[in-house]
């Protein structure tokens, strides 16, 4: 190498030295003080701030609450990037970028008529009805068009609305936790009402097959006397589906990995701040009854205890082994022994030559001659066929022959 040369790689060392650090400082970056921005709905079963608590103490995550205008959907402030954590119901379609981490709570719904509510059209109770949908819930609007469109009614034909209208909401629809502790959802001069409703004529449809309209929602009760308020004196039929923690697709693998583990290592002490929320988490679920695939981070930790590749496949890898050693060393043996056969066989042109290089009886110089020429032929015969090796065992043949060859010739002469 030149000096010039050795002067240009001295001087892209340092170089490659500062970008390798630079990538390792930014990947540290990746997992310690990460901050998830969070959107919580507007009505909060838990104190945000005891949970960021919780969080910040156990792991690296930092939290804060996300900045989202008033008409967009959870999923859609995570797909817009107004948000990195939100509570999604789990009968929600698929959405590209969005990740699953943990199912937390199974979301119920309350659902309450305006107490002097009356239609117009008593065949078509719920023509021009209001509905309002609390926490901006996919499965509230969900509920609605299904109910709706088995009543035949349109689109334009009834409202949704994501706000409460004094005097013109006439139903209210709040998807989650059964919480007697918190009926903020609840207005004055509302009902809780139930789906089993005797003047409901799909009562049955509510009892048994919602669940095959309406995946991932499943018919439940709100026992009697759950709620002190007005409604709940008897059962109340109604239905539910399970709420997740979901994030983007773009938060790295360490960080939701951290915020996975803290949540179910934590989970006694997160149940103390809200159980109805958080008694029922755990890691013993299907990942394929998700809507979404988990995030590559939740799946880690999830499967932290598997068995790797080569303990699951053991027994196998070992039966391999020993089969493929098996047939090595037949191969080998079988080589061998098809060498020795053609040294068995070299070992008979051997033996040929020194018949004719010995025999001292009336055969001429010339008729050997023409011998050696016949066994040399024959030899290379056998080579061409593969019955001989080219190895060390036929040089010596070729020699010997060579040998043999000059001796009578000289001989002769």
């Amino acid at each position: 190498m030149t000096s010039a040369a050795q002067l240009r790689a001295n001087k892209q060392i340092p170089r490659l030295a500062a970008l390798l650090a630079v990538t390792l400082l930014l990947s540290a970056c990746d997992y310690a003080g990460s901050t998830l921005r969070m959107m919580i709905t507007d009505y909060r079963q838990f104190e945000p701030e005891a949970l960021q608590g919780v969080i910040e103490e156990q792991s690296s995550v930092r939290f804060e609450l996300a900045d989202v205008p008033q008409h967009i959907r959870p999923l859609d402030a995570l797909i817009a990037n107004y948000a990195d954590l939100a509570l999604v119901e789990n009968n929600v379609a698929f959405k590209p970028g969005i990740r699953a981490i943990l199912p937390v709570f199974e979301s119920v719904l309350h659902l309450a008529v305006r107490d002097t509510y009356s239609s117009n059209n008593p065949a078509r109770t719920l023509e021009n009805a209001d509905f309002y949908v609390a926490n901006r819930s996919s499965a509230g609007e969900t509920f609605v068009e299904l109910v709706m469109q088995r009543e035949g009614f349109k689109p334009g034909q009834y409202r949704v609305t994501s706000v409460f209208e004094e005097g013109e909401t006439d139903f209210i629809l709040y998807f989650g936790p059964i919480n007697p502790a918190n009926t903020s959802w609840l207005r004055p001069g509302f009902t809780m009402m139930s789906l089993d409703d005797q003047l409901n004529s799909r009562r049955k449809f509510y009892q048994e097959g919602i669940g095959y309209n309406a995946p991932g929602m499943n018919p439940t009760v709100i026992p009697a006397l759950t709620y002190e308020l007005p409604g709940n004196e008897e059962s109340i039929l109604t239905v539910a589906v399970d709420t997740l923690l979901v994030t983007r697709k773009q938060v790295s693998e360490a960080t939701i990995y951290e915020l996975t583990r803290t949540f179910l290592e934590q989970k006694q002490r997160l149940t103390a701040i809200a159980p109805h929320l958080f008694a029922g988490i755990n890691e013993s679920f299907d990942p394929l009854d998700l809507n979404f695939p988990l995030h590559r981070g939740a799946r880690s930790y999830l499967e932290r205890d598997d068995p790797s590749f080569l303990e699951r496949y053991a027994e196998t890898i070992n039966m391999l082994v020993y089969v493929s050693f098996l047939m090595i060393s037949a191969f080998l043996a079988f080589a061998r022994w098809r060498e020795h056969k053609k040294k068995d066989r070299v070992d008979v042109f051997y033996q040929r030559l020194f018949e004719i290089r010995d025999d001292m009886g009336d055969t001429g110089a010339e008729q050997k001659l023409a011998l050696l020429d016949n066994i040399e032929r024959e030899a290379f015969e056998s080579l061409i066929s593969e019955k001989l090796s080219a190895n060390e065992s036929f040089r010596i043949f070729t020699d010997l022959l060579a040998r043999t060859r000059e001796e009578i010739r000289n001989s002769r002469d």
